[in-house]
């Protein structure tokens, strides 16, 4: 661990503590009405959603994991489980492989729930989108977070960062946009 009067001055430390907790707090405002605004006609909420979204990531992911990884409690992402369960979303099973965790599988209809979802997103309608169009009129393109994700990968470990991109990069596999929209890859095969 470095000290404060090698790389960085105690008030240059603190300044961008301050902002990172302001504009965290400003962002979620905005990210969170939106993540809910998406939900709502779905009747999940955000961490049904985001418990959906690891388990279509990672196939019979711990409830311990499901918790670290989703920066929610050990006795929320279980609860929260036990409802996508009772939905028919989720099968909550016990793995030997995980040392008798209890791990959870995403079902056909939660990967269809998924699917819907994606296929349903309107950008438009999206305050944090919308906000971040003026950056692609400037750069040519989104934000890609680099410098958060780098600040993130010094904070979680190496595997929460390796599971977002794995989702975000299942999601570009196995989407294809057709009028606007998303679709599985599977169902334009299948029309063919």
């Amino acid at each position: 661990m470095k000290n404060f009067s090698e790389d960085y001055t105690f008030k240059e430390a603190t300044l961008f503590s301050l902002q990172l907790m302001q504009l965290s707090r400003i962002l979620w405002k905005v990210i969170e009405n939106d993540w809910e605004n998406l939900l709502k006609p779905y009747g999940i909420n955000i961490n049904e959603h985001h418990i959906l979204s690891m388990a279509y990531n990672a196939p019979y992911i711990s409830i311990m994991e499901l918790a670290e990884f989703g920066s929610m409690h050990m006795t929320t992402a279980f609860n929260f489980s036990k409802r996508l369960k009772q939905k028919g979303y989720l099968r909550i099973i016990e793995k030997k492989v995980k040392r008798k965790n209890t791990c959870i599988e995403l079902t056909k209809r939660g990967e269809e729930l998924l699917l819907e979802i994606l296929k349903n997103f309107k950008p438009h309608e999206n305050k944090f989108f919308l906000g971040a169009l003026s950056t692609k009129d400037l750069y040519g393109k989104l934000p890609n977070f680099t410098e958060l994700i780098t600040l993130t990968r010094n904070i979680y470990d190496e595997n929460l960062i390796a599971l977002m991109d794995n989702y975000l990069s299942m999601i570009e596999r196995n989407l294809i946009e057709e009028d606007r929209m998303l679709k599985k890859k599977i169902d334009e095969v299948v029309k063919q």
